[in-house]
């Protein structure tokens, strides 16, 4: 490199390195939509319980009246709609969505199974029961991808034991050999069939694992604990999840939320004033979203190496507080389960960046410009923190030329 080329990139680094302080790094601002839709439940509002959500902003989940639950899906042109569920169905679940279609739990009393997976296609009108394997009397569907794919685990829950599967093309498909351990659950999966979910030998602490074109790899614990379990999987194959470690002041053990870049585990921690946190979803860029608790509890984001309570992150407009956070889709809107005073009722959330969303723009400005490209010049090179580099847009741990490709076709 030439002396002149040397000093010019000194100056745009030392320029960006100060923009970056000025800035801040930190997660958006958030605008909040209540999803309730006024349901009787006695004398009170039925509680609406929002678990997952895709790309469009769309969000399942499932309504609670006294013991009954019904699946729905919720977007902005329908509102909420229950899942068309076949008859003499007690309660139902919605636990994912990917595009039109939804995937969850349902009792029937038909059936002789005890809980048994579905999927239900809004645009088809299609009603599918995944069933079981051999032997098994239950089985729950967790996770679906863009192909069709679904995860979950099936067993029986009288004799045991649980094993993870994949459903593709109609079949069932036993993924508890492939993974190991006595016992073993899947509860998410990628866009190119990675599955994340845990697994433990007899008598054994949950350890989480991928698995991946038949093979399965050991996560090991938590940092500092004994245990992981996988809660949400990327397309680079991060895995965000919790795990179990002792209590330094001897009251048994706490629950924290970690990060796995697919080299090593990173112990985030928890929020301040709660003991106990887990991470339940990753988006692309490594953003991962989840709860804390003790007290109270409180929803959180990590974003940038920075653990940030979502209570301090939304718009004055909503009165009430954000619990759980259960998952992020890849324009960064979360989806949450919270209260709201307004209503006296426990509702669904769906948070939506404010100023933010455009790749590139790293100062959240709500646009890209010259700024953006002083920072992201400022973080080239491989990123610290376990991958957590705001200017890593393509989320593979690396701030290079696919990331300043990315920024420059968001000029503006």
């Amino acid at each position: 490199m030439n002396e002149r080329w040397t000093t010019t990139l000194a100056i745009l680094v030392a320029m960006a390195s100060a923009q970056t302080a000025l800035s801040g790094g930190g997660p958006p601002e958030y605008e909040v939509t209540a999803i309730i839709e006024g349901f009787q439940c006695g004398d009170h509002l039925a509680a609406v319980t929002a678990l997952a959500l895709n790309d469009d902003g769309d969000v399942a989940g499932y309504t609670t009246c006294g013991l009954v639950q019904r699946a729905f899906r919720w977007t902005a042109e329908t509102g909420l709609e229950l899942v068309p569920m076949p008859p003499q169905t007690s309660e139902s679940q919605a636990l994912a969505i990917s595009g039109s279609k939804v995937v969850g739990t349902y009792s029937n009393a038909e059936l002789e199974l005890g809980v048994t997976g579905f999927l239900y296609d809004f645009e088809t009108d299609q009603f599918t029961s995944l069933g079981t394997l051999p032997g098994g009397n239950w089985s729950e569907a967790h996770g679906i991808n863009g192909s069709g794919q679904i995860t979950g685990f099936w067993g029986n829950n009288l004799i045991g034991p649980w094993q993870a599967f994949i459903w593709e093309n109609g079949e069932m498909i036993d993924l508890g050999p492939s993974i190991g351990g006595a016992d073993n659950r899947a509860f998410d999966i990628n866009e190119n069939g990675a599955i994340t979910g845990w697994w433990r030998e007899d008598g054994g602490e949950r350890i989480a694992f991928v698995w991946e074109s038949g093979q399965a790899i050991s996560l090991g614990p938590i940092p500092g604990g004994f245990s992981s379990e996988g809660a949400g999987i990327n397309i680079h194959n991060q895995v965000s999840g919790w795990g179990l470690l002792p209590d330094p002041d001897g009251n048994g053990t706490l629950t924290h939320a970690f990060f796995w870049d697919k080299e090593r585990m990173m112990n985030l921690g928890t929020l301040p004033g709660f003991p106990r946190g887990a991470g339940t979803d990753i988006s692309d860029t490594g953003t991962i979203v989840g709860a804390a608790w003790g007290a109270g509890c409180a929803a959180f984001i990590w974003q940038n190496g920075l653990l940030t309570d979502l209570n301090d992150l939304v718009s004055p407009s909503f009165n009430g507080d954000i619990t759980f956070a259960s998952g992020i889709n890849q324009i960064g809107q979360i989806v949450a389960i919270g209260h709201s005073d307004d209503l006296n009722a426990t509702v669904g959330l769906l948070l939506s960046p404010i100023g933010q969303g455009i790749p590139g723009d790293l100062d959240n400005d709500g646009q890209v410009g010259a700024s953006d490209l002083l920072i992201l010049l400022a973080s080239w090179g491989s990123c610290e923190d376990c991958g957590a580099c705001a200017a890593d847009l393509d989320g593979n741990g690396v701030v290079g030329a696919s990331d300043l490709l990315i920024l420059l076709s968001n000029w503006g």
